[in-house]
């Protein structure tokens, strides 16, 4: 019934987009509407035909098409959602038969091979997306995230209309009070939750956020949840002070890509010394034991030139990075499209990290243990020098190259910058391709 590439992710959790649209998983990619929190609930979703069809397709060995980062990511031995999704039903890759027989989901496994996908198991781990509310307008991000970028794609469309569709309005399903309101009403219910990830735009500058974890506080239920979100670093808001004290556990992720100005215009337009000056308030509140904080990065053709000098910034802070997928869209923005000069730099950059503080990587369970950090920073060095050294060029990558000049040139009309003002050592390759 169980092949090696098989995931358990949807017996415990669901996604809410940005819109309102339920999805199975926060890593799975599907273009298509799905069924949405205005006239369905979560109970109804989780056990709709596209959620019994997935739960059938992985107990039948398939690797469904929505999946295929996670199994991307699997390639390169990174640690992908997937993996993550079965640490915390308890089944190792390395001992997997022995494993999901042992699993304490395993009942719920067999209870929809038995029943036609079924599942009888509420969704205990939710990615809750609250809309696109953003005072940042990333580079790599799109306009169902970004109030601001999906205000600017509206330039960008005007600049270069085949390379930036012109933005669909729509409305974040958190400004019907009643839809939001009955939403919660749901997960105050929900017997056993565990786990909620909140997600803009921009989740410390949306008043839904807060009203969502007031209305869990007050219901009694906040003691046994544990609540994640992740913040841009632009924005320290002293409520969440006050919010960590409520919940069984509180995570914060901050998404940032270096340390230096280049971050300012990836992330646009970000102050990095700031940035830097919020993160240091946010680690100094560590000390209350319920508060785990990690970086949340997403390295690109350019961020990925200046790892080597995150990564010393999280050795000296001992604070953990996630990094949540190997990017792959936009596809022009992809690291598998450096030079070759550029990847054996970057290489060897890592490679001096390694050996400079002698990290290997080792096999790590909870990766927010205090007493773990140095082994899962260790990890995630070793694990990016690893990709960059053997991911395999695209055949197409000169195509992607030409797009980026393109790409970078619209926002930087828009904007008035300049990438090489950031990052210097790319001009030979950016000018070869048409900068």
């Amino acid at each position: 019934m169980f092949e090696q590439s098989f995931c358990s992710s949807p017996w415990f959790h669901a996604r809410l987009t940005y819109n309102g649209d339920f999805q199975e998983c926060r890593w799975f990619k599907n273009d298509q509407p799905g069924q949405n929190v205005r006239n369905t609930s979560l109970l109804e979703f989780y056990n709709s035909d596209r959620m019994r069809e997935l739960r059938t397709g992985l107990l039948n060995g398939q690797q469904p098409a929505g999946c295929q980062d996670c199994y991307y990511e699997d390639s390169f031995g990174k640690i992908s959602g997937r993996q993550r999704q079965l640490h915390k039903s308890g089944i190792k890759e390395t001992d997997f038969v022995r494993t999901i027989r042992s699993s304490p989901h395993y009942q719920y496994f067999d209870y929809s091979n038995n029943n036609q996908g079924l599942a009888n198991y509420a969704a205990t781990d939710l990615q809750i997306d609250l809309g696109n509310t953003c005072n940042s307008a990333c580079i790599m991000c799109d306009p169902v995230s970004s109030s601001r970028l999906q205000q600017e794609y509206k330039t960008l469309h005007k600049i270069n209309s085949s390379l930036f569709q012109n933005p669909v309005e729509f409305e974040s399903w958190t400004r019907d009070p009643a839809v939001l309101d009955r939403f919660v009403n749901e997960l105050i219910g929900i017997p056993d939750l565990k786990y909620i990830h909140f997600l803009g735009g921009e989740t410390l500058y949306d008043p839904a956020f807060y009203s969502i974890c007031e209305r869990l506080i007050a219901a009694g239920v906040a003691k046994n949840i544990i609540v994640g979100t992740t913040t841009n670093g632009t924005i320290y808001d002293n409520r969440i002070e006050s919010l960590i004290k409520e919940f069984k556990e509180f995570h914060l992720g901050i998404s940032i890509e270096t340390v230096t100005p280049l971050n300012n215009y990836i992330r646009y337009p970000g102050n990095i010394d700031q940035i830097l000056a919020n993160i240091d308030q946010f680690l100094a509140l560590r000390d209350q034991a319920k508060l785990a904080i990690s970086l949340r990065i997403t390295p690109n053709i350019f961020t990925v030139y200046e790892l080597d000098q995150l990564f010393e910034y999280m050795i000296k802070h001992q604070v953990i990075a996630e990094s949540c997928n190997i990017l792959s869209s936009p596809e022009c923005l992809r690291i598998e499209l450096l030079s070759h000069d550029l990847r054996q730099i970057v290489v060897g950059k890592l490679d001096s990290i390694i050996e400079k503080y002698n990290l290997q990587k080792t096999a790590v369970g909870n990766i927010r243990r205090t007493d773990l950090v140095p082994d899962v920073i260790a990890n995630l060095v070793v694990d990016y020098r690893n990709f960059v050294a053997t991911y395999r060029k695209p055949g197409d990558a000169d195509v992607h190259r030409t797009h980026l000049i393109k790409f970078l040139q619209a926002f930087e009309k828009s904007r008035g910058n300049s990438i090489l003002d950031y990052a210097p050592d790319y001009e030979k390759f950016l000018r070869h391709y048409g900068y």
